[in-house]
């Protein structure tokens, strides 16, 4: 992580390194999504032309799929042995890490500093959040009267440090610090299929369940009456 951090930091400074320091956040990327590979979708391709070959592939237990080419068939299949050699732990542990991280801001910071009404979260991801704000400059103007204090002594745990440009530049590049990566006045999203099928099953189970609470305090009442 710190190899990955200095790269882009020198990135910043020269920028005949630039190259090297995005292929170090290549790098770093990387680590995550190697070592949380799900090799048991990892499959074989064989080519085969000849009809009893391809007979005996598709009867075999580990048959997958086929595919019909010119001469011959694409057939996938499954792998009878894996090795799971990817160290699944450290992706995990990187994941879990940085959700804890983003929810650590949110109820630690977010949520201590401001008065809930004058802030709602729009969007929470693994390395972001989209939050709107009622005034223009939240961390000066919103902040409550009585915690203002606390949060300028406790800012850099959260920011960049911002008092010169150097250590701003050098704080830009460190893991777990949150930086102000664009600013507007309205956000649109777009729903995928599944996320809005959900949210109207979520829904329509919630008014059902409303619905059953409502008929039984009806016949409570009857029954009392």
């Amino acid at each position: 992580m710190e190899a990955v951090s200095n790269a882009r930091r020198e990135g910043d400074v020269d920028k005949s390194k630039a190259m090297i320091a995005e292929m170090m956040k290549l790098v770093g990327n990387t680590a995550f999504g190697r070592s949380g590979m799900d090799m048991s979708k990892h499959k074989e391709v064989k080519y085969e032309s000849s009809d009893k070959a391809i007979k005996n592939k598709i009867e075999h237990f580990t048959f997958h799929g086929l595919e019909e080419l010119n001469d011959a068939c694409e057939i996938t299949m499954k792998k009878r042995r894996l090795n799971n050699k990817n160290s699944i732990h450290l992706s995990i542990a990187i994941y879990q890490r940085a959700k804890l991280r983003m929810l650590q801001f949110y109820y630690d910071c977010i949520d201590f500093y401001f008065d809930r009404s004058d802030f709602q979260c729009q969007e929470l991801d693994t390395d972001s959040a989209n939050i709107a704000f009622s005034c223009e400059n939240p961390f000066q103007d919103c902040i409550k009267p009585e915690l203002r204090a606390h949060f300028k002594e406790h800012k850099y745990d959260w920011f960049p440090r911002d008092y010169n440009i150097e250590v701003a530049k050098f704080d830009r590049r460190t893991p777990g610090l949150f930086k102000d990566e664009w600013s507007g006045d309205a956000m649109r999203r777009v729903f995928s299929r599944e996320v809005v099928e959900t949210m109207v099953f979520l829904i329509l189970m919630g008014l059902r369940l409303l619905y059953r609470s409502a008929s039984r305090y009806k016949v409570q009442t009857r029954v009392s009456d």
